[in-house]
């Protein structure tokens, strides 16, 4: 019973640990700038920071790169609205996870 409890309590632990996203790197700019001209890595690490600090603050970081881009822009004005993020900065997590999410598998 005792080694069932101790098991039991590990895996609730590894479930609930925070999730930190993926930090995009030049070549993730690189791959977005071909669909999207003009963005740099600097955009993409604010569209991380702004998804990290605010999105946190309601519901745990969920990992969003399991899901489309046509479903993360679908939620996306939701949940920006509900965070207070002004058009920039949606745009700016907009583009953070639109580029995480086309991420080759290897990352």
């Amino acid at each position: 019973m005792k080694k069932s409890l101790i098991l039991v309590s590990i895996i609730l632990l590894v479930a609930c640990a925070s999730y930190k996203p993926m930090a995009p790197s030049q070549s993730d700019a690189d791959r977005a700038a071909k669909t999207n001209p003009g963005i740099t890595l600097a955009e993409l690490e604010q569209g991380k920071a702004i998804f990290e600090t605010h999105c946190h603050k309601c519901h745990s970081l969920k990992r969003p790169f399991n899901h489309s881009g046509d479903e993360i822009e679908a939620v996306l004005p939701k949940m920006a609205k509900r965070a207070k993020l002004d058009s920039q900065q949606e745009k700016l997590v907009l583009n953070y996870l639109l580029t995480m999410t086309s991420a080759p598998t290897s990352k």
